[in-house]
């Protein structure tokens, strides 16, 4: 009995001092789940062009690029062209800690209007789902340190729960999986409360242990070293200056390493700061799935390729590596994936609301007891 009321005072104490935050990242979560398509279709008319002729080469389009960047005062951060013919080609560019998006046309190398609708608001809602937006308003890490040891608390909170909702007889499915609508007040809220955190317990230790890739280097280590992954590329770049990269040269390199495979969509990640490599990041026309991506890494210093990682060669942990942010998303388990996370998120503020709302009610029950004891003891 002692130790249940142990685990009970954890997983109660975790959900009243961290129940808010839980649940402001679970709806920021869910808010993103569907965010690309969501933006292309809010943006159909801007990101699409006619598909007349050919494309302008890549350094052609990096000029046009470089060009708009010195007018806005801006650099260029990445470049993305799309598989599609009819598609436009996305830059983004960076202005101290803001961010522009524009799209191009790769045919005709104009700049088309429009194309970022909604962009804005979905990167204030993913810097509040990151880091409480702090790092917009004081420039610090704060936020973003206390999701991630929220993040470790929804663990330790999904663990106690797990245990609490250990039922006596665990042959009784009806006790695991359904709702007990015959009882009332408390008793229906811990039913409904339990049976929901039983369905969805796995994903959201799912959203929990990836999102803790990106927030904990060391973790992140662990889980490339766990993958039998390689050192990053970067530890070659140790000492070497910023420099802007040669761009014709460049893409030779990609070209002659990329031969002649028919190929998608192809994201160019130019460096910003010193010891950094140019990325450049495609899929094959026939990749299995949007995350089946492969990455270049070209040294901006002598244009030399430093790494080329195929993911038809990579071994499932490291493809796991790879993916890590769609598993976190659930589109690597495709759409079926992406609404079960999302459900799973939006679960949080229910888990908070009726906890809450049992957490009262045992207040009100405790006060209530004590005024009976007060008057026996008084009479």
């Amino acid at each position: 009995m002692a130790k249940s009321r142990f685990w009970f005072q954890a997983h109660w104490l975790i959900g009243i001092t961290i129940g808010v935050l839980l649940a402001l990242m679970g709806l920021t979560g869910a808010m993103m789940s569907f965010q690309d398509p969501i933006l292309a279709a809010l943006n159909a008319d801007a990101r699409t062009v006619e598909a007349k002729g050919e494309r302008l080469t890549m350094p052609a389009l990096y000029a046009r690029a470089q060009t708009e960047a010195q007018r806005l005062g801006a650099s260029v951060r990445t470049m993305t062209v799309p598989g599609a013919s009819d598609g436009a080609v996305r830059v983004l560019f960076l202005t101290g800690p803001s961010e522009t998006v524009r799209y191009l046309n790769p045919y005709t190398g104009d700049w088309l209007s429009g194309g970022a609708r909604g962009e804005k608001f979905f990167e204030i809602v993913e810097e509040v789902h990151r880091g409480l937006i702090t790092d917009r308003l004081a420039g610090e890490y704060v936020g973003r340190r206390i999701i991630d040891i929220a993040a470790i608390l929804l663990v330790a909170m999904v663990a106690t729960g797990l245990y609490l909702r250990w039922p006596r007889r665990t042959t009784n499915w009806r006790a695991w999986f359904v709702i007990d609508r015959k009882l009332r007040g408390r008793g229906f809220l811990y039913s409904m409360h339990a049976v929901i955190g039983t369905y969805v317990l796995p994903l959201l230790l799912l959203s929990a242990l990836t999102g803790l890739y990106f927030a904990y280097a060391w973790y992140g280590d662990m889980l490339k070293w766990m993958a039998g992954m390689p050192p990053a590329v970067e530890e070659q770049m140790k000492g070497k200056p910023f420099v802007a990269p040669d761009v014709e040269k460049v893409w030779v390199s990609f070209e002659q390493a990329t031969g002649s495979q028919a190929l998608g969509d192809i994201a160019v990640r130019f460096p910003k700061k010193e010891e950094e490599p140019l990325r450049i990041q495609y899929l094959l026309a026939d990749a299995p799935h949007a995350t089946a991506v492969n990455t270049i890494k070209i040294d901006p210093t002598d244009s030399q390729i430093l790494s080329h990682e195929r993911y038809a060669e990579k071994q499932t942990g490291a493809r796991l590596i790879a993916s890590m942010l769609s598993i976190h998303k659930g589109g690597y388990f495709g759409l079926v994936g992406t609404i079960a996370l999302m459900l799973s998120s939006l679960a949080l503020p229910l888990f908070m609301v009726t906890g809450w709302m049992m957490y009262l009610d045992r207040r009100k029950v405790e006060e209530r007891a004590r005024k009976r004891q007060a008057a026996t003891a008084a009479a």
